[in-house]
């Protein structure tokens, strides 16, 4: 993958402009063998209150307005910036809640 093709395929899953992926400066990483495949990549933020990484469904015109961490049973908002892309699972970081039961 291109990094032109990284930046328009980001650009349309979170429906922002081009200009705003290129300048947050999405980067392609070197492909090793274990590498998801770009089908298996989804968007995800990290929950503020667990730090687990939280999957955002996409739809048409980006991704919903809050993100849903089921671990921590919150919504939350999230901005542009705090989207990555993470492979297979829900997201960077297992879910590991931070208060007690």
């Amino acid at each position: 993958m291109t990094q032109s093709q990284l930046d328009r395929t980001v650009a349309r899953r979170i429906g922002e402009p081009l200009a705003v992926i290129r300048r947050l400066g999405f980067q392609a990483r070197s492909g090793r063998p274990d590498d998801p495949e770009a089908e298996d990549l989804h968007l995800a933020v990290d929950c503020p209150f667990c730090g687990g990484g939280v999957s955002l469904s996409a739809r048409p015109g980006g991704p919903p307005p809050l993100a849903e961490c089921g671990g921590c049973d919150v919504e939350f908002a999230f901005a542009a910036a705090d989207v990555y892309a993470a492979g297979p699972g829900p997201g960077r970081r297992p879910h590991r809640p931070v208060h007690a039961a």
